[in-house]
């Protein structure tokens, strides 16, 4: 064999493996393994079917630093001003007759002692022989130097010949303006004394307010209960602070207080529990065993002191609430 057909056959074996090489190169490559990339764990799995984006922002690392914007609905709404106070007191003033007789002068002198700016009296009277003929919330009013509101239950003709005829109910006295004032009588039975929900309008550190007042039946606890719902109902569709006090003749675990303070009608509270001094016990007044007198109040307040003291003249004590009327929210 001669030199050019060992160069031939040289050439044509160095082809021969260059193309044996190539073909095994494309062969490995097309059976390798196509990575995909891996899901995130919160795509929607409806949507996996999508073409993968070409390119990926990088998650922000959580050491980073980032801005977080309040959303609409959480924008906060801060209280504006300042918490007003307020000093409230509830007393069966029993006519004024006590022991010692009758002694208007000396129950002036127990509530001028506790400076309240509200006062919400029962069993006030008006021109009745017992009482002297006195318009008894007009004379406190004159004494300590406040406004009055007085509210007929019952009204009666005169005992004798020439008598005025006479009347008997609730009263409120406040240092406060009085905005306005109703007065709504509560359910009642044939033989029994009628009652009602004297409800006034204050003018509070520049804010309307809202005070109640009722002396709810004695002997009948239905018909208690009757009277109860329809004040609690009047006093849960008022939008304004509001406290709701009296004699309301229920201990505090009764069907009476239950309903005054049924959540799914109003947001009234008892604050004696939270902020009380000692038992809180108002009848009798000289060993006293039942609590029966109350300050309810709405949640636009909030009670610092609730206290009792005993009277020299009434059958109940006083009871005396001091109370802030919380700013309001303003909400931006």
């Amino acid at each position: 064999m001669s030199r050019r057909t060992h160069a031939v056959v040289a050439l044509l074996a160095v082809a021969a493996l260059i193309a044996l090489a190539a073909w095994w190169v494309s062969g490995r490559d097309e059976r390798a393994p196509v990575l995909l990339p891996r899901p995130s764990a919160t795509s929607d799995t409806s949507a996996s079917s999508s073409p993968a984006p070409t390119s990926r922002a990088p998650s922000p690392s959580p050491t980073s630093t980032q801005t977080i914007q309040p959303g609409t609905t959480l924008t906060p709404c801060p209280r504006h001003g300042r918490d007003v106070p307020m000093t409230i007191v509830t007393f069966n003033i029993h006519s004024a007759i006590g022991h010692a007789g009758y002694n208007l002068d000396r129950i002036a002198g127990e509530i001028a002692a506790v400076e309240p700016d509200v006062v919400l009296l029962q069993e006030v009277d008006k021109n009745r022989l017992r009482s002297h003929f006195t318009d008894e919330s007009e004379y406190l009013a004159q004494l300590l130097q406040m406004r009055r509101v007085f509210a007929t239950n019952v009204e009666r003709d005169g005992l004798r010949t020439g008598d005025p005829t006479s009347e008997y109910g609730t009263a409120v006295l406040t240092r406060l303006k009085v905005d306005n004032w109703t007065h709504t009588l509560l359910p009642n039975l044939p033989g029994r004394q009628q009652r009602g929900l004297q409800h006034l309008v204050l003018r509070l550190g520049g804010r309307e307010v809202s005070i109640y007042n009722a002396h709810l039946d004695h002997t009948t606890p239905v018909l208690r209960q009757e009277q109860m719902r329809l004040a609690r109902d009047i006093v849960g569709l008022d939008a304004l602070p509001a406290i709701f006090g009296g004699d309301f003749n229920a201990s505090p675990g009764s069907p009476t207080l239950q309903l005054a303070l049924d959540p799914g009608h109003t947001d009234l509270v008892d604050p004696w529990p939270l902020v009380g001094e000692g038992s809180g016990l108002t009848v009798p007044n000289l060993a006293p065993r039942s609590r029966i007198d109350y300050l309810l109040a709405t949640s636009q307040w909030t009670p610092t002191v609730m206290a009792t003291w005993e009277s020299a003249v009434s059958d109940h004590r006083g009871v005396v609430g001091r109370f802030l009327l919380r700013a309001p929210r303003v909400c931006r």
